[in-house]
């Protein structure tokens, strides 16, 4: 076959410019979507379960304002398998109290089960949004102690009213829209009663038995920290990479 090489190169020629010019429009296109994190609230969809979840951003972070509810498994209170729900005893439906409070982890489960580009928050992650909060520094890194009462630190991530706080659900305003929820803790293979406390692991460990918690109570408007056994079954709150 005989190709006419000035018209092939002039071709040739015209097809990468505008090949090339068509992918600088498709840059070009993508750059300028906007991102839907540059506002303040929103919505995502775990795409491993289609599972959609609330997020808020809070000074410079952004948290799901929902406990997370990934269940590729579960198991009774009386088994290790990392993931329970509270009063799902291993048969039967899940109940609202899923719908609700999302999952229980253990520590080791929960450090795997955030959906791509968020992971479990660490404790240092939590002092920046104590701080942020205003809870003063002499406080931030202290265990025992109630922590963050004069500036309504806890008041500020719980949910407001008694729909599923125990009363009076101290200080409550959520005016972060975290929503911080009252949904339960496992240990010693048994479920306390929801309503009382959140829990909320972080990723960081205390020492090789215990790791880092946070916990929110009805009975006042402090965010406690204490470490908690690992295999304890706590709620978890992812924060976006």
């Amino acid at each position: 076959m005989n190709f006419n090489k000035p018209i092939f190169h002039r071709f040739f020629a015209f097809f990468s410019k505008s090949a090339n010019f068509f992918i600088l429009i498709l840059l070009l296109f993508y750059s300028c979507k906007d991102d839907p994190f540059e506002a303040d609230s929103g919505t995502f969809t775990d795409s491993r379960d289609n599972h959609e979840y609330k997020w808020v951003k809070i000074g410079e972070q952004i948290w799901m304002a929902e406990n997370l509810a990934y269940a590729p498994y579960l198991c009774a209170p009386d088994s290790q398998c990392g993931i329970w729900i509270y009063d799902y005893y291993g048969e039967g439906s899940y109940g609202t109290n899923y719908h609700i409070y999302g999952c229980l982890y253990d520590w080791e489960t929960a450090l795997e089960v955030c959906p791509n580009g968020w992971h479990l928050s660490s404790d240092e992650e939590w002092m920046e949004l104590e701080r942020y909060l205003g809870m003063a520094e002499d406080q931030i890194d202290r265990t025992g102690i109630v922590r963050g009462e004069e500036a309504n630190v806890g008041g500020k991530l719980k949910e407001i009213g008694n729909t599923h706080w125990i009363e009076p659900n101290e200080g409550a305003t959520n005016e972060t829209g975290f929503t911080a929820l009252p949904g339960s803790l496992l240990y010693e293979e048994r479920f306390t009663s929801t309503g009382g406390s959140a829990y909320y692991w972080t990723s960081s460990l205390k020492n090789e038995e215990s790791a880092i918690h946070r916990m929110l109570p009805y009975y006042h408007n402090s965010i406690f920290r204490e470490p908690f056994s690992i295999t304890f079954g706590l709620s978890v709150r992812c924060i976006k990479n």
